[in-house]
């Protein structure tokens, strides 16, 4: 069994985590449960864990405190619990080295899939048959990052900010890499560079808005970053095949 040290800011997922452990015959099991970040720095020095999960309870600030204490020492495994997912957020668990970060309300599917991964690095025997899931390793701030989690950074950014002047050289300066190795790193982890997957999330939240509201075409197109409508019109139609007014005419015959 790998003991889970269970730092428990929210003072409410102890219960819920047991049960599905024991629900899902895991290999997991509550070590110890602490309610403070100092606690949570003794019980480390103190005892031997797996893995470190922390429920911020709202107390994301704390929580990434102490992943930031912990690293100074180990590279235990460490996933977040219940965070939001505000970029500079996000970004701060990258730079600590979280290995997951799961925002919103307690999702045992996420749970169990987050702590059935790490099974590849607490398992030497499994860690090598599955080694080809590894190899794409990054540096962030100078510590290596595995490219997923700054692949999934770079997304929770783009979707928050569909309506402003997205480029990945600004994002790459914010998180501090080589703007090509970045694009690089993009298109390897999902299959498509990253203006294309830019491209795809403007234009599939413009043919939301376009069914869902009575936006007028010049303010969904501010909505996805397009200040100039003339060119969003060409944009979408190239998605799309059809202009943006065709296609909000065809959706409501649709549902008609």
């Amino acid at each position: 069994m790998h003991n889970i040290l269970l730092v428990d800011f929210s003072h409410s997922v102890f219960g819920e985590l047991q049960q599905l452990l024991r629900r899902s015959n895991s290999i997991y099991t509550i070590g110890k449960r602490v309610v403070t970040a100092t606690c949570a720095l003794s019980a480390l020095a103190e005892q031997q864990f797996a893995v470190v999960l922390i429920s911020t309870g709202g107390c994301a600030v704390a929580g990434l405190w102490v992943c930031h204490h912990i690293r100074k020492v180990s590279q235990i495994p460490i996933l977040i619990l219940g965070g939001n997912d505000h970029f500079q957020l996000v970004r701060k668990a990258l730079v600590y080295q979280v290995n997951d970060y799961l925002p919103g309300q307690f999702n045992a599917s996420s749970i169990l899939t987050s702590l059935d991964r790490l099974q590849t690095r607490l398992e030497p025997q499994l860690t090598q048959r599955n080694s080809s899931s590894l190899r794409s390793i990054i540096q962030l701030e100078g510590k290596q990052m595995h490219s997923a989690h700054v692949i999934k950074l770079i997304k929770t950014y783009v979707l928050d900010h569909l309506h402003g002047d997205i480029t990945l050289k600004k994002i790459s300066d914010m998180v501090h890499f080589n703007c090509a190795y970045l694009g690089q790193k993009f298109k390897l982890e999902e299959s498509m560079s990253f203006n294309d997957y830019l491209l795809q999330q403007r234009m599939e939240k413009a043919k939301l808005l376009l069914t869902s509201t009575t936006l007028r075409i010049y303010e969904v197109s501010a909505e996805v970053g397009y200040t100039d409508t003339d060119w969003f019109y060409k944009k979408f139609r190239a998605y799309a095949g059809v202009s943006p007014n065709a296609y909000r005419k065809k959706q409501k015959t649709f549902t008609a």
